[in-house]
């Protein structure tokens, strides 16, 4: 019998803006690995941001929420300069973070945040000692203060982890992972409750309707799919500032009937709409990495994707299908492909299922960053006494 862990369990505080607001790769990865965290035995705290004037949609149980502007609807990535707006929403978050954190430091041994530099900068700024580990999405990140490099750790997954490399960051890979259990091949009445049948193909995109995501190349796709296979539907699952304009051009394409937009779906219904589908579909521009691919492949779906840097790595060893970047007319011939051929579907949903439980669990990835926190807290504990822990 292994002897206990003398240690006292870690305590840390995830700090999310986005987790209580909307669902994308960067939160799936703190509320999972969080979860595995604290089953780990961990005390996880929660900081996440609300809308001013209403109840986050999404709540995280648990979480300390903080009431900043949020203009749901905004097109920040059409706009001229709408960019600045959302930075400006994240700042107003960054610094009341800053001030919250500030006061309540002494309750954590390690503060991790999903980006947010100038929080960073502004904990140190305040002599906060509680070491921060920050996660970077992407390395696209926008860094007006030097947040990136007063952070105690870096870490990353996907194609993040060269191109920051690249950068002189050093930047330690916690894989992105999912939950195999949850998403798996299962029964589900999802067609059932939306009026889909059994014999009906369904391809499935869940993402936010941002523009690198590109749905409109989807909805093209889709449209000529649709010309010679009457018997198919098209499930959009996510939320975001080009939603009404997708609306618009599935209405345009004479597809109103055959999409199904869903909006915001519950983490826990997910894996339904997931094992109700066919294919998953991923028309992106740009991936550093994909938790709904991931998914996908958990529940034993083909992926159908464009050459959007780490997604065709993860289907390249039988998992799915790979087409140009932005080439509506091959989109077309891989939904094609897959709709006339259940057994491929088959032979690629069982490969992605089995690469999945081989190489992206969330236990995996909660133990590597658990002890990279224990490495932080040695190390800050020596700094600060001259000796180390027991």
């Amino acid at each position: 019998m292994p002897a206990a862990d003398p240690s006292p369990p870690l305590r840390v505080l995830f700090v999310n803006r986005m987790a209580g607001l909307e669902r994308g790769g960067g939160e799936t990865f703190d509320l999972e690995i969080s979860r595995h965290l604290a089953q780990a035995g961990a005390q996880v705290g929660f900081l996440c941001g609300a809308p001013l004037l209403r109840p986050a949609p999404l709540p995280v149980a648990g979480a300390r929420t903080l009431r900043t502007p949020w203009l749901r609807r905004f097109p920040w990535d059409k706009v001229k300069g709408g960019w600045r707006v959302r930075q400006l929403e994240f700042e107003i978050f960054e610094w009341r973070a800053a001030r919250w954190i500030a006061r309540h430091a002494a309750e954590f041994d390690v503060v991790q945040v999903c980006e947010l530099p100038n929080l960073v900068h502004w904990l140190k700024q305040r002599g906060v000692e509680t070491p921060v580990v920050m996660r970077l999405t992407a390395p696209n990140y926008y860094d007006p203060r030097g947040g990136v490099d007063q952070a105690d750790a870096l870490i990353a997954s996907g194609t993040s982890i060269q191109k920051l490399r690249e950068l002189g960051l050093d930047v330690v890979d916690v894989p992105n992972a999912v939950d195999a259990d949850l998403f798996r091949p299962q029964p589900s009445d999802f067609r059932a409750r939306h009026g889909i049948g059994r014999d009906e193909f369904v391809a499935l995109y869940v993402a936010r309707f941002q523009a690198f995501k590109n749905h409109a190349l989807l909805l093209d796709a889709f449209a000529k799919l649709a010309q010679d296979h009457p018997v198919v539907r098209l499930v959009l699952a996510g939320s975001g500032p080009l939603r009404e304009r997708c609306e618009q051009q599935a209405a345009d394409l004479g597809l109103a009937e055959k999409v199904l937009f869903l909006g915001e779906v519950p983490y826990a219904e997910l894996p339904a709409v997931y094992a109700a589908a066919d294919v998953k579909a991923i028309s992106s521009d740009y991936e550093s990495f994909c938790f709904a691919a991931l998914e996908a492949m958990a529940t034993g779906l083909p992926v159908l994707t464009t050459d959007c840097a780490w997604v065709p790595r993860l289907v390249a060893d039988g998992a799915g299908l790979v087409v140009p970047v932005g080439d509506v007319a091959a989109f077309a011939a891989g939904l094609k492909k897959l709709a006339d051929n259940p057994a491929l579907r088959q032979r690629m949903g069982a490969t992605g299922r089995q690469q999945v439980l081989e190489r992206h669990t969330w236990p995996a990835s909660a133990e590597k960053l658990r002890e990279l926190y224990r490495r932080i807290v040695s190390a800050d504990i020596l700094n600060k006494t001259g000796k180390a822990p027991l």
